[in-house]
């Protein structure tokens, strides 16, 4: 079972070396600037294909790692090759399966397989990447014979198979825990940087706290993880905070403390009510 990747950038460099380190085959790379394939192909030890014929016609299992705006395009050009009994991947997690529908009617299965990750370099430890987590769409009409899932259990990693309907739904999912948190500790950096802090002093400070939170939370979920003043009922300190927040961050400020409510009256199963109410008129605008 042969694997080539279309694709040479920082997703695709590093599955193709986890693989390789897994005992699969992957035979080398394909891109449309050369310098990037070359730079993939001299960090794997693999082969440097010029055209997407060659890719196609010498391997078992294409994986498409390019951003989804290209995904279309070369799932146009590989369905005019012959593309018959092979096994086509594509890396994005936004995109279902169907989005290679053209090699789909030539022949070929599809599949929609995404590494629940954000890579940041195109050389991650083998050990980082064996925490990576996977969902998998599409075509598993062939069941243990499917070459993909062989491919997904020789690597060894968990993963999901889940429908082509739940694509946007799953993105979202990522981009909420993901680029969205991102955004959520920019904020909260922000604050930290009025008080003269460096945006690198600020991030230093902040992260013990955020591991420990992300540290509680897969170690006993969510309820058992909460704090700070939504939880405690301290309506007091919710005041002071809406006094001190700048405009453009009081909704969000809101929306997520309303959240944590919701969690806080649940773990309290009808404890603190009155608190928690209070807690409540104070975010909603509310007097009593």
């Amino acid at each position: 079972m042969k694997i080539g990747f279309i694709g040479p950038g920082k997703a695709g460099v590093n599955l193709g070396r986890y693989l390789l380190h897994q005992g699969l085959c992957v035979s080398g790379f394909y891109g449309r600037t050369f310098v990037h394939t070359q730079e993939a192909c001299r960090i794997t030890n693999t082969k440097i294909y010029s055209n997407l014929n060659e890719i196609v016609q010498e391997n078992d299992i294409l994986w498409i790692t390019t951003p989804d705006d290209t995904i279309l395009t070369i799932d146009h050009e590989i369905s005019k090759l012959d593309v018959k009994g092979k096994s086509i991947c594509h890396a994005s997690g936004s995109l279902p399966s169907t989005a290679l529908r053209l090699s789909k009617n030539e022949g070929a299965a599809v599949y929609s397989i995404h590494p629940i990750y954000a890579f940041s370099h195109k050389t991650l430890n083998f050990k980082e990447l064996q925490t990576l987590k996977f969902s998998l769409e599409g075509d598993f009409s062939m069941g243990d014979k499917d070459a993909v899932l062989q491919m997904m259990k020789k690597m060894g990693n968990y993963y999901f198979i889940r429908s082509a309907e739940t694509a946007a739904a799953y993105h979202l999912a990522n981009v909420f825990v993901s680029n969205l948190t991102l955004a959520l500790l920019e904020i909260g950096v922000s604050y930290f940087q009025d008080m003269s802090l460096s945006e690198e002093e600020a991030i230093s400070v902040i992260m013990p706290l955020v591991k420990g939170n992300i540290r509680n939370i897969e170690e006993k979920g969510f309820l058992s993880s909460l704090t700070g003043p939504v939880p405690r009922g301290d309506w007091k300190t919710v005041e002071r905070h809406l006094s001190v927040l700048k405009n453009r961050d009081e909704e969000i400020y809101k929306i997520l403390s309303l959240r944590l409510l919701e969690l806080a009256r649940k773990k309290a199963n009808g404890e603190n009510a009155e608190n928690y109410n209070k807690v409540e008129l104070c975010l909603k605008g509310l007097e009593e």
